[in-house]
């Protein structure tokens, strides 16, 4: 851990929620794609230090539960699930998605201890997402060009990890300072910064004059014109919503938007999982589902563009926000909101 090193002459300042490894925030965590759990299946699974099980029922809905039957601890991955319970294998006790158990095969009196912590779950773009606790204080957010498209079309990125904190690898979309210095863009940058009425969101909207002093700059000004502007939006502290090319034209035709789900979850301290999402409207007919799959390719490029040396970056950046400039805010900004998340009763190992 980088925080540890230099103690005496570079100390670093431990936040409340961000960057801190002793903390879970509550949020909507990616679980796996939605295909991945078929009817009637069980699954063991890892999130966030918390070992769950999830299950579908004959009914379609995905349920989460902790892993360990209560009455000896058995493992209910090992589990059968019959309609819309899951059973234990080793004394058939039966629960149900919230946890409660509805029936024990030796006698018809259920203990009122016989139940397991149950957790909210969502599926929305194709995926499994799930909440720290039962009683979620809102839906997953979408992005505001596509709150009233149905159907969307979805295409997953290749996941991948990274041994830094998500909180710090999620500035990345905020920094301006970096479109120079790292993708060599010279785009004088103004910042829209807005924490929605909506529970734990935060929006940052950058908007900017495109230069002219290089080749990259002067092809770019070419397709999208001299003004550029893109959006970020923050679902709790690891969810990063991305939309590029807004408001963005070639000639007098506007380009489409595109728009990319950054879904992480740390795995242990000092490790994290990151899961691209890529999302578009779907597109009536022949020529709609090609245009649609062009604007998936068009927005998975555009994340491998972004992604280069910048992730590797943060995994040896020891975060100390010690001397921000005002170029920063949305940077400073960003770290007041994560730092006001509340805490999960979830740790990391």
């Amino acid at each position: 851990m980088h925080s540890i090193k230099n103690p005496s002459t570079q100390p670093v300042t431990e936040f409340p929620v961000f960057n801190n490894w002793s903390v879970v925030a509550n949020g909507w965590y990616f679980a796996m794609p939605s295909s991945e759990l078929k009817s009637l299946d069980v699954k063991a699974f890892q999130l966030c230090g918390q070992e769950l099980v999830l299950f579908r029922g004959s009914d379609g809905r995905v349920s989460a539960l902790d892993a360990y039957c209560p009455h000896m601890g058995t493992h209910l991955g090992k589990g059968k699930v019959i309609g819309n319970h899951l059973r234990c294998f080793f004394h058939h006790w039966k629960f149900d998605g919230k946890g409660d158990c509805v029936h024990i095969p030796c006698q018809k009196e259920i203990p009122e201890r016989a139940k397991v912590p149950s957790y909210s779950v969502i599926e929305m773009y194709e995926s499994i997402w799930i909440y720290p606790s039962a009683n979620p204080s809102r839906e997953l957010l979408d992005f505001q060009e596509l709150t009233h498209e149905s159907p969307k079309m979805i295409t997953f990125g290749k996941s991948y990890e990274r041994s830094c904190h998500h909180h710090v690898t999620m500035i990345n979309g905020i920094d301006p300072q970096h479109l120079k210095t790292v993708h060599n863009l010279d785009i004088e940058m103004s910042v829209e910064i807005n924490e929605s009425e909506r529970e734990s969101c935060l929006d940052v909207t950058l908007n900017g004059k495109i230069g002219t002093g290089n080749s990259k700059e002067k092809l770019a000004r070419f397709f999208l014109g001299d003004q550029y502007s893109y959006a970020m939006r923050y679902d709790h502290g690891n969810n990063g919503f991305l939309t590029l090319m807004r408001d963005v034209y070639f000639k007098t035709w506007k380009w489409p938007t595109l728009h990319m789900i950054f879904a992480y979850r740390p795995i242990e301290k000092g490790r994290i999982l990151v899961q691209p999402i890529y999302i578009t409207r779907k597109r009536s007919g022949v020529i709609g589902w090609i245009v649609s799959k062009f604007l998936l390719w068009l927005t998975k490029r555009a994340f491998y563009s972004l992604q280069g040396e910048d992730g590797e970056v943060y995994e040896n950046m020891r975060f100390y926000p010690g001397a921000l400039l005002a170029i920063d805010r949305p940077v400073a900004q960003y770290i007041q909101f994560v730092n006001k998340l509340k805490p999960s009763p979830w740790k990391l190992p």
